[in-house]
């Protein structure tokens, strides 16, 4: 039988309007379960409760949250990921300060469905719940519990709760399936020891899957461990997934390093950060507007990290208004984009805002730049304009649709889908098309191409009697800005387009022709005379470099030019002649074999008056460059081989 969906739905509102007891009346279990409070009677850590319906389709998880001003953030927490949310309101006192923030929280965090519950309606009449009824579906107008329903009950007699248990089946069934990008992410909301196994972290898991053997890590802190068990709802299980209550017993890791705020996922899926770029809205309440540089107390995922507050369009935000800002945290958390947050007020403690974040991972920024706020915006938008805005910031390094999931929180098949629609509009270039596929964004594109050629041309300047560039300093000076695999697209480019040309390890400039500076001009003029007087007894290259004074590099070099223009020809490793003594030999040559068709190297040698080194090599250069062939020990010609 398949396991059930879960349902996650969060209780909220003031201390002591019967949250707690709600639930057990609900389900037979206490949420609260600590000594504490047991003796203080009231919630102080979250409550985790399951309502198993035998005839409902879904499995419903509550969590039950403080509502103690001191536990807010506790609260936040409890929160961050519940599908749907109760308002919990005691009819005989009323909505309450605690109510109120807990309802903005709700709000900021983007809780999309939920109800009300009055409780304690033992305790007053009918006038007074229609009262307290009306008063509270105009206290919640326009918000996500407009029109939601409102529902009197009772802990102690059990009035309502049939009615209850019917809205929450029916929020069950309007929870939207929450998006899943694949890679295994569960905020860590509790952490217990068991006796007899160790460590345990609970949380909700919102990606991916996790099972037993499964290497995880703890971020930011970058511990690793290994799963040594899984269970849900309080039964061992060898996996876990999407929206599910899970607690993993991890190996290795002591209760000590691990707390409510950290997060468990796929080793190296996350990336620690100390800046988050997000749209902050302010709640029409505050008493004070939103300084620059204010110092705030952020509530996202399941942590609590103090921050300063950048805003990058302005001096101050007021109440009911909304501002791209970055966060500048105290110390490294870790977040997704889309993810949402809620930030406090240093001292006193009160609910300021909230968001969502843009970018997990970005750059300090420059205040009042146009260019930021454009791509700060792409990134909140549709899926298009977040993938493209992520490929653009990757800049000259390609990225594949997993690089550019990992960024945006998004699933590897979206982020392809709309790689290939951007691909296709010309937005994006292919750089590799095997698998996987990855892209560069066409402005940081075209630009390193203009590098790519701008770095060929330059070259060519400084060293104009070079006809060709080696491909390996092309390629040193490139990958300061951009990856191998993008200039090797690039020339390809270039080349197609009549700009470059390819040879090899080398690449030339189409319309370069290569041509000595004038001092080396005179001194190639000078080597060429050694040639042309040596004949046919070849001068070794390190006596002619001694006799004109040039270092090796120098002389190199020239040798390299004078036989790109043809003046000299290297036969052989030792073997230099000049163009006029190739001539010669060549006449010699074919001559021997007009007469005996064919020649040998002994028969060259007496006919030139010469060493055997140098008829060989004569002989080789001929058979190589297609004048000749070897059969046996002679030569013959190559178009009539077939003769001999």
């Amino acid at each position: 039988m398949p396991e059930k969906a879960h349902v996650i739905v969060g209780t909220a509102g003031h201390i002591d309007h019967g949250k707690s007891a709600l639930v057990k009346a609900l389900t037979g279990t206490d949420p609260d379960t600590l000594p504490e409070e047991k003796a203080r009677g009231m919630t102080i850590e979250l409550g985790f409760v399951f309502l198993d319906d035998p005839g409902y389709e879904k499995q419903i998880v509550f969590i039950d949250v403080p509502g103690h001003e001191k536990f807010i953030k506790t609260m936040a927490a409890g929160a961050s990921h519940v599908d749907a949310a109760l308002l919990v309101v005691a009819a005989d006192e009323g909505i309450s300060v605690q109510t109120r923030e807990h309802f903005d929280i709700l709000r900021l965090l983007g809780i999309g469905l939920g109800a009300v519950v009055l409780t304690k309606s033992d305790l007053v009449d009918e006038a007074r719940l229609a009262e307290l009824s009306a008063s509270v579906r105009a206290y919640v107008r326009g918000s996500f519990l407009d029109g939601a329903s409102v529902v009197a009950a009772s802990s102690v007699t059990g009035a309502g709760l049939g009615e209850v248990r019917a809205v929450l089946r029916e929020l069950g069934r309007k929870a939207a399936p929450r998006p899943d990008n694949g890679i295994f992410r569960m905020p860590i909301d509790r952490v217990f020891t068991v006796q007899g196994f160790g460590t345990v972290v609970a949380g909700t898991v919102l990606g991916g899957r996790v099972g037993t053997g499964d290497e995880v890590e703890v971020f930011p802190d970058g511990l690793r461990s290994r799963v040594r068990g899984v269970q849900v709802h309080g039964e061992r299980t060898g996996a876990s997934g999407l929206g599910r209550r899970t607690a993993l017993n991890l190996q290795d890791l002591k209760k000590e390093e691990l707390r409510r705020g950290q997060v468990a996922g796929a080793p190296g899926s996350l990336t620690p950060t100390v800046r988050l770029d997000a749209r902050l809205d302010v709640l029409p309440g505050v008493a004070k507007d939103v300084k620059h540089r204010d110092r705030v107390r952020l509530h996202i995922g399941t942590d609590e990290v103090m921050a300063r507050l950048a805003l990058l369009e302005g001096q101050t935000l007021g109440p009911g208004g909304s501002a791209l800002v970055q966060l500048i945290l105290e110390r490294p958390a870790v977040a997704l984009p889309g993810d949402r947050f809620v930030i406090r007020s240093f001292s006193p403690l009160v609910t300021i805002g909230g968001g969502k974040v843009l970018d997990a991972s970005p750059e300090r920024h420059k205040r009042f730049s146009g260019e930021v706020a454009d791509g700060m915006k792409r990134l909140g938008g549709a899926a298009g304009e977040a993938v493209e805005q992520a490929f653009l910031q990757a800049a000259g390094t390609p990225q594949n649709a997993r690089d550019i999931g990992f960024k945006l929180g998004r699933s590897e098949g979206e982020v392809a889908e709309a790689a290939r629609a951007l691909a296709s509009e010309g937005r994006l270039v292919p750089i590799s098309r095997g698998a996987p596929e990855t892209y560069l964004h066409r402005s940081p594109y075209e630009a390193l191409k203009k590098e790519a050629e701008a770095a060929v041309r330059e070259y060519f300047e400084r060293n104009p009697e070079r006809s060709l560039m080696p491909y390996a300093d092309l390629r040193a000076g490139f990958l300061k800005r951009g990856a191998a695999e993008v200039l090797r697209v690039a020339v390809g480019e270039l080349s197609g387009a009549g700009v470059l040309t390819r040879k090899e390890a080398q690449v030339g400039l189409v319309g370069h022709e290569a041509r000595m500076k004038p001092a080396d001009r005179l001194m190639a003029d000078r080597i060429e005379a050694v040639f042309r007087s040596a004949r046919y007894a070849s001068p070794l290259e390190e006596d002619v470099r001694r006799t004109l004074g040039l270092n090796p590099s120098a002389l190199n070099k020239l040798m390299d030019g004078l036989a790109r223009e043809g003046r000299i020809v290297r036969l052989a490793p030792k073997v230099v002649y000049h163009r006029d003594t190739v001539e010669a030999a060549k006449a010699a040559v074919l001559g021997l074999v007009e007469r005996h068709g064919s020649v040998t190297i002994a028969e060259l040698r007496d006919r030139l008056n010469l060493s055997r080194k140098y008829a060989q090599a004569i002989l080789e250069y001929f058979d190589k460059t297609g004048l000749t062939k070897r059969v046996g020990d002679r030569h013959v010609p190559a178009k009539d081989s077939g003769r001999m």
